[in-house]
């Protein structure tokens, strides 16, 4: 019989068990938009019309803010967690800036990490690190957030059906999303996931935004 106090070093494997993604669910009879705006969680990817879909996963968001968070992370507010959550939502596959996150919330920048530390670890949000070499460019160095199941990300920013999302301005950033979730899946877990931008690349969209 193992002592407890024995390591589990070589005793243990881990699995982690995604939700559906495009090549479990891809058939005859499954459609991969279906996929994209309710996620990939069986629950609502599975329901029987989009009402239900919503419901499953709004009651999932509840729950965990309820009871997932403060079990985890007794000392961090659940409700803040939530908005920080929500924010990320609005914020889909944008560099993280920790400050501004801060004054929104209004909290400190090491606060907004730490949320951020749960979320990640909770598998609820991807932080991609970014890809950089001395290439003779300015890369970003900020990672990128995702929230990682799209249906969940859909529920934070209220939006229900294929249409909504379609008229909807954060629809390139989902589907961003949803493809790099795919692709990192695919890829394996012996594959380290990164992304690359250029400063002067930010700098010319955000002129050709304002």
């Amino acid at each position: 019989m193992q002592q407890s106090g024995e390591s589990l070093a070589d005793r243990v494997a881990y699995l982690e068990l995604a939700p559906f993604d495009a090549l479990e669910w891809t058939s005859r009879t499954r459609r991969l938009d279906t996929l994209w705006v309710r996620g990939g969680f069986p629950g609502s990817a599975l329901a029987r019309n989009d009402a239900l879909s919503v419901r499953w996963r709004d009651g999932f968001v509840r729950s965990y803010l309820e009871r997932d968070v403060p079990m985890f992370a007794p000392r961090l507010p659940a409700e803040t967690v939530g908005r920080f959550w929500g924010m990320l939502a609005h914020a889909q596959s944008t560099p993280l800036n920790a400050s501004r996150f801060a004054g929104s919330l209004g909290v400190s920048a090491p606060a907004v990490t730490r949320y951020l530390d749960l979320l990640v670890d909770l598998h609820l949000v991807r932080r991609l690190q970014p890809w950089y070499a001395n290439i003779g460019k300015r890369p970003v160095k900020s990672p990128k957030t995702y929230v990682r199941d799209s249906g969940l990300l859909h529920t934070l920013l209220a939006i229900d059906t294929a249409d909504e999302l379609l008229g909807h301005p954060i629809v390139g950033a989902s589907w961003e999303g949803f493809a790099i979730e795919n692709l990192i899946g695919a890829a394996g877990d012996r594959r380290t996931p990164y992304y690359f931008r250029t400063a002067d690349r930010g700098r010319r969209t955000a002129r050709r935004w304002t």
